[in-house]
Formats: C-alpha cells, structure tokens, sequence
C-alpha cells in the first residue's frame, strides 16, 4: 500500500462521487484496523485541513477492509 498526500481538492473529488447522506468514518492502522467517528475538520495556519477523530466505534468490518484495500 502506498502512502501518499492527498489535497482537500482530490478528497472533495472522491467524496463528489459519494451519497451525501452517507455517515463519514476513519478508518485507522491497516494492520489493525479500528473506525472512528470524525469530530470536525479545521484548517491551521501553516495551510493544512485536519480531521479530528470522534469516538472509536470498534473494528473495522471486511467490508471497508475491501473498499481500502488493506488485505490482511
């Protein structure tokens, strides 16, 4: 899996393709994978948009493993 940046521009792109009213999730650490809840997004000074983490709902299920592609 590669790693790489992505732009607010390139997230807007992707969740454009989406149901708006579908949940929004994070999902973290591949190799054991847990979902969050997102609590807000801001934007700092030094010009990068963070998205803070909620609550962790629990495991990530297969199928979100699937659509990340993070395979075990």
């Amino acid at each position: 899996m590669a790693e790489m940046e992505m732009t607010v521009g390139e997230l807007i792109e992707q969740l454009e393709q989406m149901d708006p009213a579908a949940t929004v999730r994070l999902a973290t650490q591949p190799q054991y994978p847990f979902e969050y809840s997102i609590s807000r997004a801001a934007e700092a000074e030094d010009g990068i948009c963070w998205i803070g983490q909620g609550e962790q709902l629990g495991y990530l299920g297969e199928e979100a493993r699937d659509a990340l592609d993070w395979h075990r």
